[in-house]
């Protein structure tokens, strides 16, 4: 069958590829399908869909919907449904967690819980047999519309194995210029899951859906090189970074990868990890294998909101600790923020700016707080009566939550000032710099610039 897949991406940065529709797409031309994009990534007019129907003529669509694009992913469904009569097979995590808003749309026939590889497959050997009124029934992993009727299936499983997928279909997409657009830096993923009970995170609502066991999954390292070295063979890359939410989970792969990297790939590399699974041995163990860089989650600097509201469980000394370390082993750091949580009071972001500066990241990240539907922070902001919106918006420029102190002018102005604060004591240039970059970033002529002078090796502290 001929599918159409949609990328409905509007974030405003890093513009990156999605990594589920490129495993999508290796299945599905594994299993002799034809897959073609539509990608809304530098274009958010639907004119993108009326050519690729007019001339590739799919059989099916298939878009994966997250909460900060819902509405956007609307948009499309419904345009796409008054140009073609094919059945639209909605996946991501907004419909993992809620089944119920997608069917609750004309625009939307199937809804995918779960990793798709495998339902949707399955979903096209039903088309393929019986067209579009197909017999659904028994298909684990989806939902779907029957009549009047909503009809939920068997609850899917995860992937069990990575290894067992194809490598994903990165040329699915113009990669090349993704590549280029990110200063020369391809993105891998190489583990699946986070064992963490953070409040704000999908990763809670996940495990509890699908259980425990199983739900970290690894690549293994030889597969793992084997998947780069492809990228490596198709694309000009300078360096990567690896989007695994706890690359250092595991000690003896940790090992493993750190002694093969370095023969295999050779290239600067970026994780990120978390300040109380990292030993103080992998540091110069990761510096040795080319690491360049490691993100670190300080959220905020009031222990109170961050152990108590967010359910980090860490201590300014665990974080402090992390970061020297970091610095010693000649790896720099990038601590991620939020501001904007429920319970934050402005003694609580100056605390959080004071840890910055004693961390000395290099880069800082600051997104505005959202309430994502399915986490545990979402059901106490929603029985407070705080939710402006029950889905998630774009977290660098505004938020779903009403805060009782601060209004949204007032955290998207301390966002964008964030590293401005952090830096200023110690470089006025950088915090100058910093503060442009936040000012700037959503402007595609500055981004395509910015990379130009990352990628000629101008030193950088904007991120």
């Amino acid at each position: 069958m001929r599918v159409l897949l949609i990328y409905p991406n509007i974030t405003d940065y890093p513009i990156d590829i999605s990594y589920g529709l490129a495993s999508i797409s290796a299945s599905l031309k594994k299993g002799g399908h034809q897959v073609e994009l539509a990608d809304f990534t530098f274009s958010g007019k639907t004119k993108i869909l009326d050519k690729k129907i007019e001339r590739f003529k799919p059989h099916v669509a298939g878009i994966p919907v997250a909460s900060n694009d819902f509405d956007f992913c609307l948009k499309i469904g419904k345009h796409l449904k008054e140009i073609a009569r094919i059945p639209v097979i909605a996946g991501g995590y907004h419909t993992t967690l809620a089944s119920e808003d997608i069917l609750a749309e004309n625009c939307f026939d199937i809804a995918v819980i779960g990793e798709g590889e495998g339902p949707f497959l399955k979903i096209l050997e039903r088309l393929e047999e019986s067209g579009d009124q197909a017999d659904l029934a028994g298909i684990p992993g989806i939902a779907y519309k029957s009549g009047s009727e909503t009809v939920y299936n068997e609850s899917a499983c995860l992937n069990p194995d990575p290894d067992q997928l194809p490598f994903p279909d990165k040329g699915l997409f113009d990669y090349q210029r993704y590549i280029d657009l990110n200063r020369g830096l391809a993105t891998f993923i190489s583990s699946f899951g986070c064992p963490y009970q953070c409040t704000y995170c999908i990763n809670k609502a996940l495990m509890d859906k699908f259980g425990k066991k199983g739900f970290i999954r690894f690549k293994s390292i030889p597969y793992l090189m084997s998947e780069i070295e492809n990228v490596m063979s198709a694309y000009r890359i300078r360096e990567l970074e690896f989007y695994d939410d706890t690359f250092t989970l595991n000690r003896e792969r940790l090992e493993e990868f750190c002694s093969l990297y370095p023969r295999h790939i050779n290239l600067p590399f970026s994780i990120n990890s978390r300040v109380d699974t990292i030993r103080d041995d992998e540091y110069p163990m990761l510096k040795a294998a080319g690491c360049k860089r490691i993100s670190f989650g300080i959220e905020c600097g009031d222990p109170d909101i961050r152990n108590t509201i967010l359910g980090r469980n860490q201590s300014d000394e665990q974080i402090i600790k992390a970061f020297r370390l970091s610095k010693e082993s000649g790896i720099e750091t990038l601590s991620y923020n939020m501001i904007g949580i429920p319970g934050e009071t402005d003694e609580s972001i100056r605390r959080t700016i004071s840890l910055n500066r004693i961390c000395r990241p290099d880069y800082v990240a600051v997104s505005i707080f959202n309430a994502y539907k399915g986490t545990e922070i979402f059901e106490q902001c929603k029985m407070n009566g705080w939710l402006r919106y029950d889905r998630g918006l774009s977290y660098f420029q505004t938020s779903n939550v009403s805060h009782l102190i601060f209004s949204l002018r007032e955290l998207k102005r301390m966002r964008d000032r964030f590293g401005y604060e952090v830096f200023r004591k110690e470089s006025m240039k950088r915090a100058l710099i910093d503060l442009v970059d936040k000012s700037f970033l959503k402007n595609r002529l500055y981004q395509n610039i910015r990379s130009i002078l990352i990628r000629k090796g101008i030193k950088s502290y904007i991120r």
